[in-house]
């Protein structure tokens, strides 16, 4: 218990020696240290301007006159004077030809690696002339397919009757197909399909 007493009274004397002696070692550092002037950057090649005489040739060029101010405008007094005033000569020749546009035609044959294959096929509507006289047949089809497989153009390749041709294309716009592809990318063909009409399945 002495001991820790001793400390704390002397405590404020070891303090005031610290201090002392960082001030002292301070001063002293002051005192030693060099100086540091500034050395500004000097470079190894002194900067030079050299002059070049114009030939006489150019200094007898005179200079070239100013151009010429706007006119303020002034009200005209007819149409006609207009014209004169605001229509210049030009020196067009003639429109551009535009690119013509790509080709949106489908060719009668595309290849493809994957063949469409029929989802939603619905049966013709069988014509009742036909039905009344016992015909029998079949109607062949070409049939355009988008890229989604839905029927966007009918032709008629063979013929059975008028009334049995617009049966089937009627049915044939509303059938629906998996897209045929080529390279795994959906492309637009043409399919041919029969169809065929029997009174009796």
């Amino acid at each position: 218990m002495e001991k820790k007493l001793d400390i704390k009274e002397r405590g404020g004397e070891y303090l005031k020696i610290g201090w002392t002696c960082a001030l002292s070692i301070a001063i002293i550092a002051l005192l030693f240290i060099p100086e540091c002037a500034p050395n500004p950057y000097k470079p190894r090649v002194a900067a030079g301007v050299v002059t070049i005489e114009l030939p006489p040739e150019m200094k007898q060029l005179a200079e070239p006159p100013p151009p010429p101010k706007p006119k303020m405008p002034v009200a005209a007094e007819s149409a006609e004077e207009v014209e004169q005033t605001t229509i210049e000569t030009t020196d067009f020749t003639g429109w551009e030809k535009v690119p013509p546009p790509p080709p949106t035609v489908t060719p009668d044959f595309v290849p493809y690696d994957t063949p469409p294959e029929p989802l939603y096929i619905t049966k013709p509507k069988y014509p009742e002339i036909g039905r009344k006289a016992g015909m029998e047949g079949s109607v062949y089809l070409k049939l355009l397919l988008d890229t989604t497989g839905y029927v966007i153009d009918v032709k008629v390749v063979k013929s059975l009757n008028p009334a049995f041709d617009e049966n089937a294309v009627r049915a044939a716009r509303t059938w629906r197909f998996t897209p045929a592809k080529q390279r795994d990318k959906p492309v637009r063909v043409w399919l041919g399909y029969p169809v065929k009409f029997q009174l009796k399945d």
